[in-house]
């Protein structure tokens, strides 16, 4: 529901896709579109929303990001993620950050095989996981993992939603004490040879806490 309910629920409102509504510079209108995307949601029985997104736009042959982000700035996309989420709780919606630690950087899909960011751990901390911070100070309910490999955080190059070290990145350094929720199985970047069963079973030793959309 990044575009609003009707995005899922025909019948529901529909908004811009996230990079327009951070294009009015108006803090008060990504509010809004979180509190009516929530409220939305609430009139058929949907309490928890898979979105904000909190990657940043940063490759411009990036297929799978692009508009369904606030932009590239750090900390502009940070403000609209607390913005964003804080609309949804008063709402009455639950919220989940996404992709965990950031799917801007990719070339490929992760619905059609893993990719790996090969930024340094210095880089990520002062880019992509700023809008994830913003996100957890706001309160944020979940944060969704990416299926996407980050050798400076994890070595074996296993995807975020499989890698221990990442998942604990984010609950030691960053302080997360929520859910974590994985990505849609069903992807092809999620089980990366090993197949769903065993990659299921290593997602949750690795600290998913919900697997979404199995095959």
């Amino acid at each position: 529901m990044e575009r609003g309910a009707g995005q899922q629920v025909a019948g529901l409102p529909e908004l811009p896709p996230p990079l327009a509504l951070a294009s009015l510079a108006d803090p008060a209108a990504i509010w809004d579109a979180g509190r009516l995307t929530a409220e939305a949601a609430r009139s058929v029985g949907i309490n928890w929303i898979y979105a904000p997104v909190a990657d940043l736009d940063l490759e411009s042959e990036n297929p799978i990001v692009q508009t369904r982000s606030f932009g590239a700035d750090p900390a502009a996309v940070g403000r609209s993620v607390a913005q964003w989420i804080s609309g949804a709780h008063a709402g009455g919606a639950l919220a989940c950050a996404k992709h965990f630690p950031g799917h801007g950087r990719t070339r490929h899909d992760s619905h059609d095989r893993t990719p790996s960011v090969a930024a340094s751990t210095l880089e990520l901390e002062a880019t992509d996981e700023v809008p994830f911070r913003s996100a957890i100070a706001a309160g944020v309910d979940a944060i969704m993992t990416c299926h996407v490999g980050f050798p400076a955080l994890d070595p074996s190059g296993a995807p975020a939603t499989r890698s221990a070290p990442i998942l604990a990145r984010l609950r030691d350094r960053l302080g997360f004490s929520g859910l974590i929720v994985s990505d849609a199985l069903n992807m092809e970047g999620f089980a990366g040879g090993l197949g769903f069963e065993r990659a299921a079973v290593a997602a949750v030793r690795a600290g998913v806490d919900i697997l979404l959309y199995p095959p």
